[in-house]
């Protein structure tokens, strides 16, 4: 056989095995999406009949769709490229193939991420090139497109309180409202004060019967709510966003708060808080959308919002390229304020709102965990209900920076301590493991110089933080302050997850009496420690360094000094209690 035509017989099957590839992995993407559109279906039946540890479970199962889905792809392409499975022009050609097939997809941002992590899946650790994933070039980053078909419009022109009285008794619920009347009395009156507050030209045309209400046709579940999420517009294009809270409870329905504007749906739509469910097969024009209301709100923040986890991770490394290219060149990589971490390096930079955690290579004493351990511990947390107590985080393999962007002290620091996660390669720092955290400011420094005011305020939160955490099954381990974060609304949230553990894997005790006074002046323990025994008692030692704050702390929440309140804790967990925990102030709650 001739050297052209053995070339064109190699060519021939190297189109038919990346056509192959390529079909399925767009299979694997279609099952991915269907299986997670069919858990969020079940959203609004689970929230009518109140069944809301099935809410928790079916939010742990979609979790796993994706990775699940990705790994039989795999398994099913490494038999249908069988030799060809590491050629890299095979791969470059299912790429070509896959692209051409999705382009126009309705969720072609999604199906290219789903490439790329069965691509990684199979690549592993070896050296992957750009050219094979869809990420970086501007024909992969999706322009914003049209939401018309995913809202709906109503005038004004009958009054305010009629759009109003629509937009609620429009939404079909198999449950009807207990005292719609008062309910809605309390909505119209609310959102009237709002609009006159924060944006006069919708009050204005409220008044003349003049704009109109625009709302999402999807509802927004979430634990024990569900949200209805919307605008009010005035013609000259002005708008208030607004989230109706909508909740079941024994005597029906009812209208329990309204957020106005974009702060306060950023509340709602915040980092440390559980995924929503929306029944929706558009997932990225809802995102689309929700930029509008929410305009500071990044996209791979309401991708994450909205469950869709891993197209966040895409279009946050996007961010992060796009940040790096247009930040200084003196902006550099440093370790991240606050008390170094035993188990975690931490860095940042100047202007990013994220923080970046690498395991290190050995843990100062006397940490005994090993990597693996902490790697469940953060798994955990994913799987876990934040109660918007607990921080998100991206998990990254093999996440590539630029190396000139990192100080000369950080990267000796890197190099001693995190030296077997990371690779230099030319120009690039790559890191084999890294997790991706929101900024906040660490409480032990916060309460250094914020005002009396502010540091009451701050200390009667972090004792909820810890009593929110608690009524989730959740016992954060070690409740220094420098493992806890302020937010910019002064709420306190948790992220060093090293030693977080179910409360009910707890055994809480209370230190036993001394015998005699030999016992009590032994420097050694005098009664016997098991390896889930803990002390309530001893946690004022949290508090050594700051006597106002542990005062102020001790006045709301002196009983988390007590055993007994978390054996009371562990009881309502195990009877199947599930406290009630709201994404907005009280103060904001209808009367």
């Amino acid at each position: 056989m001739s050297k052209s035509l053995t070339n064109q017989t190699n060519n021939a099957l190297q189109q038919v095995i990346a056509t192959k590839l390529a079909r399925a992995v767009f299979a694997g993407f279609e099952a991915m999406f269907a299986q997670f559109l069919n858990i969020t279906l079940g959203a609004q039946s689970r929230f009518e009949q109140q069944k809301y540890h099935d809410v928790q479970t079916a939010m742990r199962e979609r979790l796993q769709v994706y990775e699940r889905e990705v790994k039989n792809v795999s398994e099913a392409v490494r038999v249908i490229a069988y030799a060809e499975l590491s050629c890299p022009q095979t791969w470059q050609l299912a790429k070509n193939i896959y692209g051409d097939m999705v382009q126009n997809h309705e969720n072609k941002p999604i199906a290219h991420t789903f490439f790329n992590s069965t691509f990684g899946a199979i690549w592993d650790d070896k050296k992957i090139r750009t050219v094979h994933l869809f990420v970086l070039k501007a024909k992969y980053r999706s322009e914003p497109r049209s939401y018309e078909n995913l809202v709906r419009r109503i005038s004004f022109k009958d009054g305010f309180n009629h759009a109003v009285k629509t937009l609620i008794t429009r939404q079909a619920f198999r449950v009807p409202f207990s005292h719609l009347d008062a309910d809605l009395q309390a909505l119209q009156t609310t959102l009237m004060a709002g609009a006159k507050q924060q944006c006069k030209q919708v009050y204005e045309l409220i008044n003349l019967n003049d704009g109109f209400i625009e709302y999402a046709n999807s509802l927004f579940f979430r634990n024990k709510a569900c949200y209805l999420i919307g605008r009010c517009i005035a013609k000259n294009g002005d708008n208030m966003p607004f989230a109706i809270a909508i909740l079941n409870t024994n005597k029906g329905l009812k209208l329990d708060a309204v957020m106005m504007g974009a702060d306060q749906l950023s509340l709602l739509f915040g980092f440390a808080r559980t995924y929503f469910m929306v029944d929706t097969d558009q997932p990225a024009r809802y995102v689309d959308y929700l930029s509008v209301l929410m305009p500071h709100k990044k996209r791979f923040e309401l991708f994450n919002a909205i469950g869709f986890i891993k197209h966040a991770k895409t279009e946050f490394y996007r961010y992060k390229v796009d940040t790096t290219k247009n930040s200084p060149t003196n902006f550099k990589y440093v370790a991240a304020p606050g008390t170094p971490g035993m188990v975690m390096l931490v860095f940042t930079t100047e202007g990013l709102d994220y923080v970046y955690k690498v395991i290190k290579d050995k843990f100062s004493a006397p940490k005994t965990a090993t990597k693996a351990q902490v790697k469940a511990k953060y798994n955990f947390v994913k799987q876990a209900d934040r109660v918007g107590r607990l921080v998100d985080t991206h998990e990254f393999r093999y996440l590539a920076f630029d190396l000139s962007r990192f100080s000369d002290e950080l990267l000796k620091q890197m190099k001693a301590q995190i030296g077997s996660s990371m690779v230099i390669s030319g120009k690039a720092l790559i890191l084999k493991h890294v997790y991706v955290e929101r900024k906040m400011t660490p409480l032990n420094l916060y309460i250094n110089h914020c005002s009396n005011k502010a540091l009451q305020q701050v200390m009667t939160d972090y004792g909820k933080a810890i009593k929110d955490l608690a009524g989730a099954n959740i016992f954060p381990g070690d409740m220094l302050m420098k493992n806890f974060g302020v937010t910019r609304w002064g709420r306190v949230v948790f992220y060093d997850f090293d030693e977080i553990c179910p409360l009910t894997d707890c055994h809480f005790r209370d230190v036993p009496s001394a015998q005699n006074d030999q016992e009590e002046l032994s420097a050694n323990s005098y009664f016997d420690i098991a390896e889930n025994d803990i002390f309530p008692s001893q946690f004022k030692v949290f508090f050594s360094a700051n006597e106002t704050a542990f005062n102020y702390f001790n006045c709301e929440h002196n009983d988390l000094f007590l055993a007994d309140f978390w054996q009371a804790c562990q009881q309502q967990i195990k009877s199947g209690f599930l406290p009630d925990v709201y994404p907005y102030k009280q103060s904001w709650r209808f009367k």
